[in-house]
């Protein structure tokens, strides 16, 4: 609601303003008054010990990189939480486009109308709380200029509320004081709802006089400084973490307030003005949900911010005193509780007590040409947060990239650098190892290069090169002929981050071995096999001809980590120097996903659990015979059919299988083989990963199948990625499970002895 109330003033402000430009930055230069702050150092973040799920965390990201491809602003800053802590901190996209840099977590916005309600509104409530002032007091009891005849029954619950009949503005040279004393009233006091700036530079005027002291000094006094805000304040002069908006002159205003009423007041206004940071509004909406309290250290009382943020009902809105309030409570994205603003600068602060959550978005939509817009995308990460169901957290794996970070990033300082990454690689908290890096001090990265499914990981088929919506870098895609010369021109370190699953055939491991024989350097973020460290399962494969599916004699599961098969394989092949290994911290070989704390981001489009990414080395196998696994449903490699099997009959050949329960399940694939037709089907239920061996189960579905199926199954396309014709004969054969597996004990053996002393984990 509170952005399109601006958007109208801003309508307004392009008709009533006569100013030149040139003149209005002019007004912006008084001098800033010497006021000390002495604001304690803010304590650590606090973490609220849950998270947003990572399907969540995508969607959010979704949003913004969209909004930032559509030029609706160069980027955001993205913080959800509850009275505990933060569960949800991100940085996306740029600071400023000139020059280019990127968004840093700490940057420092102009907050536009977000003054109305952190600064103003709230600093009124402190004023009735310590008996100063009243909300049905009259204007004109504390400024006499409000005694005319007109404006005498304004109070300044009129004013919270937008329904004194004031104007949304009028001309810059009036916005003072006396200029809006004398402006007629378009609605008797209480009767219509008519967001007004010029009703809270009023109120802003009323705050200063009963609190006697500068608007800016007693907020602060009263209210930023005993929450540890030290990002909060009025014209706070320059810095390379202020976020430009729009350009005045020669250059961007950058820590002077948009907002031309603010400027011509020197700054200092109570409906614009105000500065802070995403950290620091995350801390005030703390203080708001825990009613006024934070850290142990109370702010406001509890009534206080009760009746500050209770919804009333007004003539033609909804508001709360000096915030909004849901219009439409059965569909708004919080509770009919929450209450929240936005600001004209593209910013946002939502808050719901019922719910126990705050959303802050802040972004600075009007750089560089003025053109931005970000209610839609701001509604919309309001309404992901508020309907996420929260996970706990968990003791968390160190991943290679989060050991990086905590080094300072030092290995790679000085260095020209392609990345060969994905959006599923991320640090623990989720954050994109691109944009890590890409962001670090020291480092100068050239280029992104990305394997199958490209830097989204949800591309099918060829992806075509491109550029980052969020850093502006050029993205590679390495998938393909001829990719590889141009992914590592120019660069001195080949640093790679991929998510793999452990599988031979996964083609992750090709791309992996593309970079190890670039002729640089290479650096591996190590990340943890979702199967963990012990299974290694399935014939070895000759790895001739080489392909994406087979680049090096390897089993189907080679047990092994990134790092680990980086120097498993560069040794191999001969490949020197040995790739460096930025290791994980805190995991064990037996681990598997759900044992590491890390969330779970989906690899490729159609891996979406670490339940799939288990049963994925055997299901697979059955992709190049005429069955369906599941592609174009609703859980891809967790089922097996096709309208013409008999489900029951293969599930009592297979007989009990461990860790896994088979029942009959019937689907329509919305892709693959199959497309719109019903499958008799055949559901995997992974009830312990445990005991699963995923080759193991997939041995004895094709057993089953050449009995049940003789004539329809076309067996033999398990070989395509199986790459063993003795273990196909075996299985044509009508061989058990143990006995395939049998057949290729010696190969397992000998390479256990190659792999194990590239192994860096126990």
């Amino acid at each position: 609601m509170g952005l399109g109330r601006s958007l109208l003033v801003a309508a307004l402000l392009l008709a009533a303003d006569a100013a030149p430009r040139a003149a209005r930055v002019e007004l912006a230069r008084a001098p800033r008054l010497a006021l000390p702050r002495v604001v304690s150092p803010a304590p650590a973040l606090a973490e609220a010990r849950l998270r947003l799920p990572a399907r969540t965390q995508l969607a959010i990201e979704r949003e913004i990189d969209r909004a930032i491809e559509r030029g609706e602003m160069p980027g955001a800053m993205v913080i959800a939480g509850n009275r505990a802590g933060v569960f949800f901190r991100r940085a996306f996209g740029l600071h400023s486009v000139e020059p280019r840099r990127p968004l840093g977590e700490d940057a420092v916005f102009d907050l536009a109308s977000l003054t109305k309600a952190v600064a103003t509104a709230t600093g009124l409530a402190a004023l009735v709380e310590d008996g100063r002032v009243r909300y049905d007091d009259l204007v004109a009891k504390h400024l006499p200029a409000f005694a005319a005849e007109d404006k005498r029954r304004i109070t300044l619950r009129h004013l919270l509320t937008h329904t004194s009949g004031l104007p949304a503005v009028n001309a810059v040279p009036l916005s003072r004081l006396e200029g809006i004393a004398t402006t007629t009233l378009l609605d008797e006091p209480g009767a219509r709802y008519r967001y007004s700036d010029l009703g809270f530079i009023v109120l802003g005027e009323v705050v200063a006089r009963a609190a006697r002291e500068p608007l800016e000094r007693f907020v602060a006094r009263r209210l930023f400084e005993p929450l540890g805000l030290g990002d909060t304040e009025f014209r706070p002069g320059s810095g390379p973490r202020l976020v430009p908006t729009e350009r005045e002159g020669e250059a961007y205003l950058t820590g002077v307030v948009h907002d031309p009423r603010a400027r011509a007041l020197g700054g200092v206004a109570g409906h614009a003005g105000l500065f802070s940071s995403a950290d620091d509004l995350a801390r005030f909406a703390r203080c708001l949900l825990a009613r006024g309290s934070l850290d142990g250290r109370r702010v406001l009382r509890e009534e206080t911010v009760r009746e500050m943020t209770r919804a009333l009902e007004v003539p033609g809105a909804r508001v709360a005193l000096g915030w909004d309030a849901p219009d439409e409570p059965a569909t708004a994205a919080f509770s009919a509780r929450s209450f929240g603003h936005e600001g004209f600068t593209g910013t946002s602060l939502w808050i719901d007590p019922m719910r126990d959550r705050f959303v802050v978005f802040l972004s600075s939509r009007l750089h560089p040409d003025g053109k931005g817009r970000i209610a839609p995308t701001a509604r919309a990460i309001r309404a992901l947060v508020a309907g996420a169901a929260l996970d706990p957290e968990q003791p968390r794996v160190e991943l290679g990239i989060d050991r990086l970070a905590r080094e300072g990033f030092a290995r790679l300082t000085g260095r020209r650098v392609a990345l060969l990454t994905h959006a599923p690689a991320r640090d623990a908290s989720g954050r994109r190892t691109l944009d890590l890096l890409a962001s670090a001090p020291g480092i100068s990265l050239v280029r992104v290069v990305t394997p199958e499914h490209g830097l989204s990981a949800s591309e099918e088929g060829a992806v075509p090169d491109g550029r980052d919506a969020r850093t502006g870098l050029p993205v590679l895609s390495l998938y393909g002929a001829g990719a590889s010369s141009r992914a590592w021109a120019g660069v001195d370190t080949v640093v790679v981050d991929l998510v793999d699953v452990g599988a031979r055939f996964y083609t992750y491991v090709a791309t992996l071995l593309d970079a190890l024989e670039s002729g640089r350097r290479v650096v591996v973020l190590d990340r943890p096999n979702p199967s963990g460290g012990l299974r290694v399962a399935g014939p070895v494969s000759r790895g001739v001809p080489r392909s994406l599916v087979d680049p090096h004699p390897l089993p189907v599961m080679h047990g092994m980590t990134l790092g680990e098969l980086a120097r498993f394989l560069a040794y191999e092949r001969r490949i020197d120097p040995l790739p460096e290994v930025v290791p994980l911290g805190g995991w064990r070989r037996e681990m598997r996903f759900e044992d590491t704390g890390l969330p779970w981001f989906d690899p490729s489009p159609n891996l979406r659990s670490p339940r799939a990414a288990l049963l994925y080395p055997g299901i697979a196998l059955f992709e190049f015979t005429n069955l369906s696994v599941g592609r174009g449903t609703a859980t891809p490699f967790e089922l097996v059919g096709a309208p013409w099997l008999d489900a029951p009959a293969v599930i009592q050949r297979v007989g009990p299988v461990a860790g896994v329960r088979l029942e009959v399940r019937d689907f329509t694939p919305a892709s693959g083989p199959f497309r719109g037709q019903v499958c008799r089907g055949i559901q995997l239920g992974v009830h312990d990963p445990a005991l699963l061996s995923p080759l193991s189960l997939a041995f004895a579905l094709a057993r089953a199948l050449r009995q049940v199926h003789p004539r329809q199954w076309q067996y033999s396309g398990i070989g395509v990625l199986l790459r063993s014709d003795a273990t196909l004969r075996a299985l044509a054969a009508g061989a058990s499970a143990e006995e395939v597996e049998a057949g290729f004990a010696l190969e397992l053996e000998g390479l256990a002895v190659r792999r194990r002393q590239w192994l860096l984990y126990s």
